[in-house]
């Protein structure tokens, strides 16, 4: 499936795509609200969130690749990432996962999250080709 990166001109390269145009057939995959908590916890099951944000980083990173593996997909074909956290995450955590790839991206600052002692949630968008 191919994935084009299309900016402008006038674009520097930057940590994420300007504009991302997807040809083909595919289904999307919309992943929301993903935070440290482990996935395969009920909602009444109680969680204590680690304090460290970079740790709350990469579980839920590692949430979203459980998600991407059981779908058969790679971060390559995420094509949106919206980031939520409390206080200002590191970068480099999600280059671990996502590599030289940079979809498009937004990120915000929020004053607390849904779950108490959450610091960073994700919502993901990905291009899932159908086989």
């Amino acid at each position: 499936m191919p994935i084009e990166v299309v900016n402008t001109r006038n674009v520097l390269k930057t940590s994420f795509a300007a504009g991302l145009r997807i040809s083909s057939d595919m289904d999307l995959l919309f992943l929301s609200g993903v935070t440290a908590r482990p996935m395969d916890l009920s909602p009444e099951d109680s969680f204590e969130f680690p304090d460290d944000l970079d740790q709350q980083a990469r579980m839920a990173l590692d949430n979203i690749q459980g998600v991407l593996d059981e779908a058969g997909i790679t971060w390559r074909e995420v094509i949106k990432i919206v980031r939520f956290y409390t206080e200002t995450p590191a970068n480099g955590i999600r280059a671990e996962y996502l590599g030289d790839w940079n979809p498009c991206s937004t990120t915000l600052g929020v004053d607390e999250l849904p779950e108490a002692g959450a610091k960073i949630m994700y919502d993901v968008t990905a291009a899932v080709p159908r086989t």
